[in-house]
């Protein structure tokens, strides 16, 4: 399997831990077990719906309650207003208590008693609301007879609950209107007793209307005092006439209203008058001067004052009768005005108690008038629930249901599958992707190695003729050797591709790791043995050899050397000898043969103690020989495995880095952790990590789109126009087309 671009993240394995991205990957690669373990539990889980569905159908029958009256608006103020809700105890039904108490032992036991075997039907009674005041009650078993008989017995007695619970609830009510009439009579006797004695006390039977009699006496009052001011006015300008000689005796016995004149002074007004009469006929006939008129000169006059006299005598007495009224009139005003103002203090007073007895008369009135009305409808003995639909049951079987039992086995299916596939992946403990070989090991991933069938074979044949990987399409068809057998020529020129690329992203990652000074010397280990670690040094050194650039590679692996079997190459002058005999290193430098930028110091014979070897100045000293030389652009050393061993650990010490080889599918998590710990232990800089596919991988959508776009094509892998495979009867286009269509089993594309 190929890798992306190196150093791209990939989103679903960023978080790190067993994410979704971890837990996918696991289930497609235990797919089989998924698929096998999924199948058998939905099978057994739905087989076992479908048998209980045949040999235990289950029936269901219902009906329906209405509790409430629909259509009564009463809110209380009926007959017996607030009284007949107090005793009738009218609160909003609470239907979750009213289920509880309908499933309850105090109503179903006496009918389990009465059905018998039914009986048990009544245990899984089904009480819902359905709608306001409607109730749907449900029964389920499997013989549709005792359902219908136990719906039938449970309507009746869910009848007759709710009459004796009405009667319970008249009688209840009876009881309260007993208990409260004495003390509401006792109330009303009370209240008319303090209205009496009010009435005793204040002497007056309406505190309002004495109070308008009142008002009405005050305004009488007002008239009298007025009348009396223009008496006095009347008087006083009488008085003032007199005193002024304006008035005559004629004029003032005229105009003199409420005031009375004796006999005597009326006599003397006469004679008054009578002397001027007298003297006005004799100014007609006598002087002013002669006795006669002066004579009656003198008679008026005297006359005039006593009459004058008589009339301010009687003008006092007038005005002292007017003031002697007018007071009186002021006296009885005060009164009068003092009794209004206690009245509102005693309408006040007389309105409370009034208020309270017509409160208390009415509340009486109203517990007669419902007591009178729960004696009628006790004895009455109406049922308050009704049936809206009667008990009946279902031909069709209500359950097992078929399609939510299919649904639920589907569910335990899939639920049983993912956990053995993930399960069983949990057990096999090694790395599955690059994903987590990064994320677990926090390391840089430079690069992975696909596992590609074109390579198979080659450990176990101990042999990998280098010019093989070479050869055109036109040889790969006949290409003798294990490892090719069965692939087609379009496959092949795939695996080919996708090896190539491998390592020249890798390459790509070394040169990079350091923009200012190029790595030159690096070695290339593993944790244990058999993870690839040869085989990924001789091609990264040809890929790294055809892009122009000058390789070495050095086998150092002196206890098990495999370099110099990969290229075909003599093993008798090597590592072992440079360090153990008087030789330069340019004679044990061999070129590879077809490659000009190419060559390998292979081991040599095997020494007693290739550890003193390694660890020694002349090995030092050989390896700055070499990198001075300025010879070679990258020098590639291929250590033995970290673990078990101190060759690679004193090795790193002379070189610029180190690149851990982690192969997938291959070896215990454990084992990578503890060779980096070695390898941070002795200083040695880890360059970081390069993934292996130890096994066949699934074929990704990388394939598809470099076969359907013609990106090997476009690299020289092969030439459609040139290759004799297309004169043998096949060409390669349709099918690397068809191999593009299919796109089988893909996996996503592991980043670096």
């Amino acid at each position: 399997m190929s890798q992306g671009p190196v150093g791209e993240e990939n989103p679903a394995e960023s978080e790190g831990g067993l994410n979704l991205g971890e837990i996918w990957q696991a289930v497609r690669r235990r797919r089989r077990l998924a698929l096998l373990v999924g199948s058998v539990v939905a099978a057994v889980a739905f087989g076992s719906t479908l048998k209980e569905r045949i040999t235990s159908p289950v029936y269901q029958g219902s009906f329906q309650l209405l509790i409430s009256d629909p259509i009564s608006t009463d809110g209380g103020g009926g007959a017996g207003g607030t009284v007949e809700s107090l005793a009738r105890n009218k609160t909003r039904i609470d239907f979750p208590s009213l289920v509880e108490i309908l499933r309850s032992p105090m109503v179903l036991d006496p009918l389990r008693r009465q059905l018998g075997p039914a009986g048990g039907l009544l245990g899984a009674a089904q009480v819902s609301q359905v709608a306001e005041g409607v109730l749907s009650v449900s029964l389920s078993g499997s013989k549709p007879s005792e359902i219908q008989e136990a719906l039938d017995s449970l309507s009746t007695a869910y009848l007759n609950f709710a009459i004796e619970q009405r009667q319970r609830q008249l009688t209840g009510g009876l009881k309260f209107l007993d208990e409260q009439e004495p003390k509401l009579q006792l109330t009303v006797n009370k209240l008319q007793g303090e209205l009496a004695a009010f009435r005793r006390r204040y002497n007056l039977l309406d505190p309002e209307s004495e109070a308008g009699s009142l008002k009405g006496e005050s305004s009488g009052f007002d008239v009298t005092e007025r009348g009396l001011d223009a008496e006095r006015r009347h008087l006083e300008k009488l008085r003032q006439g007199v005193m002024a000689g304006t008035l005559t005796a004629s004029s003032f016995s005229g105009a003199v209203e409420g005031v009375t004149i004796a006999q005597a002074n009326s006599d003397l007004i006469a004679q008054l008058q009578g002397v001027e009469e007298q003297l006005s006929l004799a100014r007609s006939t006598y002087r002013n001067d002669t006795p006669r008129m002066l004579s009656l000169t003198a008679l008026r006059t005297r006359l005039a004052g006593q009459v004058r006299s008589n009339q301010l005598e009687a003008l006092d007495t007038a005005l002292k009768l007017n003031a002697n009224r007018a007071s009186t009139i002021v006296g009885q005003r005060r009164q009068v005005d003092l009794q209004f103002l206690k009245q509102p203090a005693l309408i006040k007073d007389y309105e409370q108690i009034q208020q309270r007895l017509k409160v208390a008369q009415e509340n009486l009135t109203n517990f007669l008038t419902t007591r009178s009305t729960f004696q009628l409808e006790r004895a009455q003995k109406a049922v308050p629930w009704s049936l809206l639909s009667p008990p009946s049951v279902d031909g069709n079987p209500v359950g097992p249901k078929l399609r939510q039992g299919l649904l639920k086995a589907l569910m335990f299916g899939i639920v049983a599958g993912l956990g053995a596939a993930i399960l069983r992946d949990r057990f096999d403990h090694v790395f599955r992707s690059s994903g987590e070989v990064r994320e677990q090991l926090k390391a840089p991933l430079l690069g992975h190695v696909p596992h590609l069938p074109f390579f198979k074979g080659v450990a176990e044949s101990g042999r990998f003729q280098v010019e093989e990987l070479d050869r055109d399409s036109a040889s790969l068809g006949s290409m003798a050797g294990p490892y090719l057998a069965g692939s087609t020529p379009g496959a092949q020129t795939y695996q080919r591709f996708a090896y190539k690329e491998a390592f020249r992203n890798l390459y790509t990652s070394l040169r990079f790791l350091n923009t200012d000074q190029n790595l030159l010397t690096v070695g290339l280990t593993s944790s244990t043995p058999n993870e690839g670690k040869s085989l990924v040094n001789v091609l990264l050194a040809k890929t790294i050899s055809e892009m122009g650039q000058r390789v070495l590679l050095i086998d150092v692996d002196m206890r098990k050397p495999q370099v110099h079997h990969r290229l075909g190459l003599n093993n008798l002058l090597g590592l072992s000898s440079l360090l153990t005999e008087d030789h330069q290193w340019s004679e044990a430098l061999l070129p590879v043969p077809g490659y000009d930028n190419w060559w390998v110091i292979p081991a040599g014979r095997r020494p007693p103690d290739s550890t003193r070897l390694l660890s020694s100045g002349r090995m030092k000293e050989l390896i700055q020989q070499i990198s001075q030389s300025g010879k070679f652009d990258l020098i590639l050393f291929d250590t033995p495995p970290v673990l078990g061993m101190a060759d690679t650990a004193l090795l790193a010490q002379h070189l610029d880095g180190l690149i851990l080889l982690v192969s997938l599918d291959g070896v215990d998590r454990n084992l990578p952790k503890e060779a980096l710990a070695r390898i941070g232990s002795t200083g040695a800089p880890l360059l970081g990590l390069v993934t292996n596919a130890m096994k066949e991988e699934e074929r990704t959508p990388h394939e598809t789109l470099y076969q359907r776009y013609g990106y090997a094509e476009a690299d020289g892998e092969f030439d459609l126009g040139k290759s004799p495979a297309t004169s043998a009867g096949w060409s390669l286009r349709p099918q690397l087309l068809q191999l593009g269509k299919q796109g089988k089993g893909l996996l996503r594309w592991i980043d670096g």
